[in-house]
């Protein structure tokens, strides 16, 4: 079995040490032998499947793809990024939930100049960002999500060139968002910060930058030219404003439980692609915009023309409906329980 370059051993109910006479293959190019997760308790993922010493994962050299999730690796300590980085074919790496704590090691030097994914959420890093990622740009899908990550998103992260996908959600991280946003995040898609710590107090507090403005690299008169899912909810913002209207292209959008105040701005017109709206949970207080008209550039007669969930519930609306409401066309879900709203 040499030369084989495909082993794919994913959710077949094995227990105990992955055997380490894996190791001789070394012509794999695809590896996975992830685990469903035997149960979860005190936060953490647990499983029977487990690897004691990950040494002989450095005689793969042509591996491209590693599957291991929800595999434990609590006995490899931090040794996984130095074992891992000696693997320069690497693509796609898999560990989430693999009991992984302690700092994220920085390699002395990056031969990781391949990585296109990494997925190492629901571990127990306790563990800054790693910086070290802002030198992988290759890199299009990041996800530490529910990590116990600390202390503060580097703002260089909007400038990885490939990066498309990033989900940080549920972790301790702290600092601004407003120059985050601010940066070029040339072909982000999918960005999650929520329930975080992010700029002061207990999550991300102070308002929404005023002003996104747009970057002649993006072609675009707003930055963030390609995103589509935006998830901000759980965390303080404090105030809805008027540049969300610039996201053109978004698709999803969440701001559920963040103390926003104020009225809901008739900006929300320019989303011509958003699909999901939610703003539940909040202070919203005001009536509902009384005119949201179709616009050329959504090419429809009629408003948010592809919104199929609109959620608003638990603010303080007040008013009767807007004639506007009755012209979603594709609205499957509409939540508006707990306002003052009239008929």
């Amino acid at each position: 079995m040499n030369n084989l370059i495909y082993l794919n051993l994913s959710h077949c109910g094995f227990i105990g040490e992955i055997p380490s006479n894996l190791g001789n293959l070394s012509n794999l190019q695809y590896l996975d032998f992830s685990s469903d997760y035997s149960y979860y308790n005190d936060f953490k993922y647990s499983n029977d499947l487990f690897i004691e010493n990950i040494e002989w994962m450095t005689n793969l050299v042509s591996l491209k793809h590693l599957g291991a999730n929800y595999v434990n690796l609590s006995m490899v300590g931090s040794q996984w990024v130095e074992v891992l980085n000696k693997l320069p074919m690497l693509t796609e790496l898999h560990l989430d939930g693999c009991s992984l704590f302690g700092s994220i090691s920085s390699p002395s030097s990056i031969n990781l100049t391949s990585l296109a994914v990494i997925a190492i959420s629901s571990n127990e890093f306790n563990s800054t960002f790693p910086e070290w990622f802002l030198n992988v740009s290759s890199l299009v899908s990041i996800d530490i999500s529910g990590s116990e990550l600390h202390g503060r998103i580097p703002l260089g992260l909007g400038e990885l060139p490939n990066l498309q996908h990033l989900d940080l959600f549920a972790n301790n991280l702290e600092g601004s968002i407003s120059p985050m946003l601010r940066k070029s995040w040339k072909k982000i898609e999918f960005l999650s910060l929520g329930g975080n710590d992010l700029h002061a107090g207990n999550n991300l507090n102070g308002s929404l930058p005023d002003i996104i403005n747009g970057t002649e690299t993006c072609n675009s008169k707003s930055n963030l030219p390609n995103l589509r899912t935006l998830y901000l909810s759980s965390n303080q913002l404090g105030k809805l404003l008027n540049w969300l209207g610039e996201l053109k292209n978004l698709e999803e959008l969440y701001l559920s439980y963040n103390q926003l105040q104020g009225l809901i701005p008739s900006s929300i017109e320019n989303f011509c692609n958003l699909q999901y709206l939610d703003l539940s949970s909040n202070k919203l207080n005001g009536s509902l915009p009384d005119i949201i008209n179709g616009t050329e550039t959504c090419n429809s007669k009629s408003p948010l023309p592809n919104l199929r969930e609109l959620h608003l519930q638990n603010n303080q609306l007040t008013g009767k409906f807007p004639n506007w409401l009755g012209e979603l066309k594709n609205m499957e879900k509409l939540v508006l329980y707990c306002n003052q709203l009239q008929e």
